[in-house]
């Protein structure tokens, strides 16, 4: 047995992921003005199989596994960052020093691969932004880093198969095995062979719990700044890039920390040898701190410059960020609710208790509807190209915090708000005892049961204040023991039927629900 077969399982563990398609490299035979090689990429509708996974590690093909699953999760997440110059060694430094989890990898370009690699599966959703904040506190988060999974989601519809939203694979390592340059390094920069890679890993591998707690690195003087200038310090800004948007937030920044005009205007002049690897034309300088000086003054978020370097989940939690004084208001613990027919939550905000609905928690612009009810104004989270979804981050930070309250017997309750629907119903809708009149939104009943439409009910419904769909209405409905039916009396005509109780008391058309056994409740 030789290496390749002895330490296949391994590295298949550790590279796994989607089972539906993988990427193939080939080279073309040609050369770039650099004189490497060039390769065409291609993905393959199909699993990967370990006669693939060996001929990469054999050198007779090349090979590239996508992070993201099926189900949308992932077991790895690469920070791929494409400079030909890179220094290795700082800044795997900087990784020791922050004892961040990552495994640095060189890539084909004499890149690197900072891989971090999960003892189980996270969302992919939650690595993207993970990887995302790393890359951002190494200074490495500029349009030469790219971000892998790709996507927080796929679509593995078949006509999607040439569309961003299948996913995007990663080079896979150890092409050729111990005969190339694309294996992990060390604290010291030296190759981690094969044999030694799954051992190697293991000593940084995360468990869902771990990943889950792992904080980003806050410097005590920056800890406060929006993202997008505490990495415009890293990078250093270059000309061309965008210097003049990104000084207009350090100011914007400036005047937040000293409003006085002469303070913020020498502090961002000091920030500008930090910020720019060239410093602006005093005339520039004094444009900006004409716009910063309007009222309505605010970071500009959608500059490209911004937006390379943008974190807005982050973002809106700093003090000095956009989000506490100008997106998002103060928010407490979520609390949901488990009551029935379906859970509901409360939102402490701005020092009062929001009841949303799942549907009106889970949708950014029913959200700030109710809030509207409530007199307080929603700033809709906006995506950029580094976090196309900071409201679903907002969401998941909340919901992992939330506070479930109980306290009650689901059961118990279902049965009784089912009772008092369904008297409630019978004393609110006209009954009749000619079925056929059921179309006309009326009841029909006798002694035992009674019989309506899906519309009569969810009219009936809406008047309490309940807009539920059809579905919803079905639900309840089914869960409260009513039955569907096709046919009654000779009559084609698709009808619920709901068993009386067996114990009634009849005052003319009412009929009183008891709290006795139900003919619908379990026997």
């Amino acid at each position: 047995m030789d290496l390749v077969d002895k330490h296949l399982e391994e590295f298949i563990e550790l590279f796994q992921g989607s089972t539906t398609y993988f990427g193939v490299s080939k080279p073309t035979g040609k050369k770039n003005s650099k004189g490497k090689a060039e390769f065409k990429h291609w993905v393959e509708p199909q699993p990967i199989t370990k006669d693939h996974w060996i001929s990469h590690l054999r050198g007779e093909s090349y090979y590239g596994s996508v992070p993201i699953r099926d189900d949308n999760t992932c077991s790895w997440g690469v920070i791929d960052v494409d400079r030909y110059n890179i220094r290795h060694q700082d800044v795997i430094s900087i990784i020791r020093q922050r004892k961040y989890p990552l495994v640095p990898f060189r890539s084909k370009s004499n890149g690197l691969h900072l891989i971090l690699f999960i003892e189980g599966v996270v969302a992919a959703s939650s690595m993207r932004k993970k990887l995302i904040e790393l890359a951002s506190d190494l200074g490495i988060n500029d349009t030469t880093t790219d971000i892998f999974p790709a996507q927080d989601e796929v679509d593995l519809t078949p006509e999607n198969w040439d569309d961003k939203r299948k996913g995007n694979f990663v080079n896979l390592p150890y092409q050729k095995f111990n005969m190339t340059t694309r294996v992990a390094m060390d604290d010291e920069c030296n190759s981690v062979k094969l044999e030694d890679l799954y051992n190697f890993v293991k000593k940084f591998r995360l468990t869902p719990a771990q990943f889950k707690k792992l904080k980003i690195f806050q410097d005590d003087e920056t800890k406060d700044y929006p993202p997008c200038v505490v990495n415009f310090m890293k990078n250093k800004v270059q000309k061309g890039e965008g210097r003049n948007d990104a000084m207009f937030n350090v100011a914007v920044l400036a005047k937040k920390i000293n409003p006085d005009p002469v303070m913020y205007e020498e502090w961002t002049r000091e920030m500008m040898t930090k910020v720019c690897s060239e410093k602006l034309h005093p005339k520039e300088l004094q444009n900006i701190f004409k716009g910063v000086e309007n009222k309505e003054y605010a970071y500009k978020c959608k500059t490209s410059i911004a937006r390379m370097h943008c974190v807005s989940s982050e973002c809106v939690k700093r003090k000095l960020g956009i989000g506490v004084n100008e997106a998002l208001p103060e928010v407490g613990k979520l609390i949901k609710v488990n009551s029935y027919p379906e859970p509901y939550w409360i939102l402490p905000i701005q020092g009062k208790s929001v009841r949303l609905s799942t549907k009106q928690l889970y949708q950014q612009l029913l959200l700030g509807e109710q809030l509207l009810n409530y007199d307080i104004v929603w700033r809709p989270l906006k995506a950029t190209k580094r976090d196309p979804d900071p409201y679903r981050d907002w969401l998941e930070e909340l919901v992992s915090n939330k506070q479930d309250m109980e306290g009650f017997d689901a059961v118990e309750e279902r049965d009784d708000v089912f009772n008092n629907r369904m008297a409630r119903f019978l004393e609110d809708v006209e009954d009749t005892t000619e079925f056929d009149q059921i179309d006309s939104d009326n009841i029909w009943r006798d002694d035992t049961e009674m019989r309506f439409k899906l519309e009569t009910f969810r009219s009936f419904i809406k008047k309490l204040g309940y807009n539920w769909n059809e579905k919803e209405c079905t639900r309840f409905l089914e869960q409260g023991g009513a039955k569907p039916k096709k046919k009654f009396q000779g009559i084609d005509s698709r009808h619920w039927v709901v068993v009386l109780p067996k114990q009634t008391e009849h005052k003319n058309k009412d009929v009183k629900f008891t709290k006795t056994k139900a003919a619908w409740e379990d026997n």
